[in-house]
């Protein structure tokens, strides 16, 4: 049964709902906490997008149901190459398990890893970090040889960089080990499963390093005792000459790559005078090879007459070409980290969030209210604090008297003033005006940042951070505009609580029970254009006698430039005024996003600034 693309965010809300989680859609970032699973804006409108979407909370929920996310300490770091081993036999396990039990994702995984393989083919073709190498290497290979997914060019460019450094025979015995993943019955066999694999390849380069010193040193010894015996100032009677310890390197490296073991005994033996050689010395390699006895139990010791077998001397000549072409030791360890540009899932779905400009959300995933502080701390501070709320209360009065005025002639007299110029309570403007009313119908919309950057203190020195000054103002203006006749205000913050935007307030709420909403920290990122695109849908369509107004307070770039300025140029065209107060802007994209914009240094200049604002956008008398 094929299904309709605009029904999947509803089956991927339902689909989350049956593992106990909740599924989150908001922000530039794709992860998971074990409880919520969180994906970046998407444009469900296209199909590619919609199954990389429903492809990761499949897997994750794959992880939620079946791993366990106390196997690590809190210690260890993620980007280390234990856990991104670890991460890489993991996924096979659960994807294995989750396809067993729901069939179809089988179709959506490949589809999945079929657009990873491109990814990782181009980051694996200048990949010049160990860890991340072996860790793309391990992922390509159980989804290949287990889940029979078509990362094949993938695995290919791992292996063919693989073998520069590890011997092909130790790599296919690694293969077949990282295989049994999927036989594992918890996470915790997997962690001992990806620390024998560790410890193969830390014995590996181990074992490589030592030779390679112990080659070096001899191919030195060599020349010293070449040097006392006079033949590096003479030729010798083949006619050829050793002129130093690179040309002994040179000449190791080219017997390693025909396949000849090297024996530096058998140029030991030249320099003895009455030596003859009747047998084959041990080589170096070999020799190394018996200090690893742990090591050699995973690729096949001596058989029953005591000689090497072909797998044992197949590794050993590969490790002398890899030896051969050596220039200085590997550096390799638990701690080793891996290159955070490596292109998983979640970077794919971050990328596209980046260019999306869709609008849909997940199922049941709606906005919902933050935890409201625990005290009115905040509203008992713009009570006491009252500068701003008298300055904006006397725009507005002084608006209302400008509006709703009379005139000093006219035909038509203003009978409600008149009879109160008796008293000598008024001037004598009676005259009703000549003009049409300018009718104060207006809509205003104030926009809060408060994004992680909001965390920031007003001034270097100063205890007061941005988001604190941001909430004050907010909540002044909310209350100055509260009994305002003819304006309906709105109070939205951006980000929400596990959303992208919030509305903490509309005319006609009680302002002191919503007063502790007002008061959030600072959160997550910056979508501004999905806030915009909220309150320019909940606008009545503008005439000449209503305004509408959009005011933001923000001091960084939305996280999608693109889709706030194409929502910025809709609301121009929609007649919306949209006014910007930017807290210390940074960077010339910013400032071409707002025609209309004000730049300030630091939050403190926040009232002051909106009052002006205010005094020549909003209430302004022409």
């Amino acid at each position: 049964m094929q299904i309709n693309h605009g029904a999947l965010p509803l089956i991927m809300g339902n689909y989350a709902s049956n593992f106990g989680i909740n599924l989150y859609m908001y922000g530039a970032s794709a992860y998971t906490d074990g409880k919520n699973i969180t994906i970046p804006r998407l444009n469900f409108n296209n199909p590619e997008e919609m199954d990389l979407a429903f492809g990761y909370v499949a897997h994750e929920c794959g992880h939620v149901r079946y791993s366990d996310f106390d196997v690590f300490g809190k210690s260890y770091d993620k980007t280390g190459i234990l856990p991104r081993i670890f991460n890489a036999l993991e996924d096979t396990r659960i994807e294995n398990l989750q396809m067993a039990n729901w069939p179809g994702l089988r179709k959506t995984f490949n589809n999945i890893v079929g657009k990873l393989d491109e990814s990782v083919c181009r980051y694996l073709k200048n990949c010049k970090n160990r860890a991340s190498l072996i860790t793309a290497f391990l992922d390509c290979s159980n989804r290949v040889r287990c889940l029979n997914q078509n990362s094949g060019n993938s695995l290919k460019a791992a292996r063919n960089r693989l073998k520069k450094i590890i011997p092909e025979t130790v790599i296919e015995a690694i293969e077949d080990k990282a295989a049994g993943s999927v036989n594992c019955r918890d996470s915790a066999e997997v962690l001992e499963l990806s620390r024998e694999i560790l410890n193969i390849f830390k014995s590996c380069f181990e074992l490589v390093n030592d030779e390679y010193m112990r080659q070096r040193e001899s191919d030195n010894n060599l020349s010293e005792k070449a040097e006392n015996t006079g033949m590096l100032s003479g030729s010798s009677g083949n006619g050829g000459s050793f002129s130093d310890s690179e040309d002994c390197s040179a000449t190791r490296k080219n017997h390693a790559e025909t396949g000849t073991p090297f024996q530096t005994d058998l140029f030991d033996s030249v320099f003895n005078s009455g030596a003859e050689t009747s047998s084959v010395p041990e080589s170096h390699v070999e020799r190394s090879l018996s200090e690893y006895g742990g090591f050699l139990s995973e690729f096949g010791n001596s058989d029953a007459d005591g000689n090497c077998s072909g797998k044992r001397r197949k590794m050993i000549r590969e490790f002398e070409k890899i030896i051969g072409r050596m220039k200085e030791p590997f550096s390799f360890s638990e701690n080793s980290q891996c290159d955070r540009r490596h292109p998983d899932l979640s970077t794919i779905i971050e990328n596209c969030s980046a260019k999306s400009k869709g609008a849909v959300d997940i199922g049941s995933l709606v906005s919902r209210n933050s935890a409201p502080a625990k005290d009115l701390s905040l509203y008992r501070k713009v009570l006491n604090d009252n500068t701003l709320r008298t300055d904006i209360n006397h725009l507005v009065k002084g608006y209302e008297e400008w509006n709703y005025g009379a005139a000093s002639s006219g035909r038509c007299l203003d009978v409600r003033r008149y009879q109160y110029t008796y008293g000598g309570m008024l001037s004598d403007n009676v005259f009703m005006k000549k003009r049409p009313r300018r009718a104060l119908n207006t809509t205003v919309h104030l926009l809060v940042d408060i994004s992680g950057s909001m965390s920031r203190p007003c001034r270097p020195e100063s205890s007061v951070t941005r988001s604190q000054v941001a909430n004050h103002l907010a909540l002044s203006l909310a209350m100055s505009l509260e009994n305002v006749r003819n304006v309906d205000n709105r109070v939205i913050y951006f980000p929400g609580n596990c959303c992208e935007y919030e509305e903490v307030y509309r005319s006609g709420q009680s302002l002191v029970e919503r007063a502790t909403y007002f008061d959030l920290m600072p959160r997550g990122c910056t979508p501004l254009a999905q806030a915009l695109l909220y309150s320019m849908s909940n606008m009545p369509s503008v005439d000449k006698y209503h305004r509408n107004i959009i005011i933001v307070i923000t001091d960084g770039e939305p996280d999608n430039y693109e889709f706030a300025s194409e929502m910025l140029n809709k609301a121009k065209g929609d007649s919306i005024e949209v006014y910007a107060l930017r807290v210390a802007p940074h960077g010339d994209r910013l400032r071409k996003l707002f025609e209309e914009s004000v730049d300030i240094g630091n939050a403190s200049e926040l009232p002051a600034a909106l009052t002006e604002l205010l005094a020549d956008k909003v209430f302004s008398y022409c």
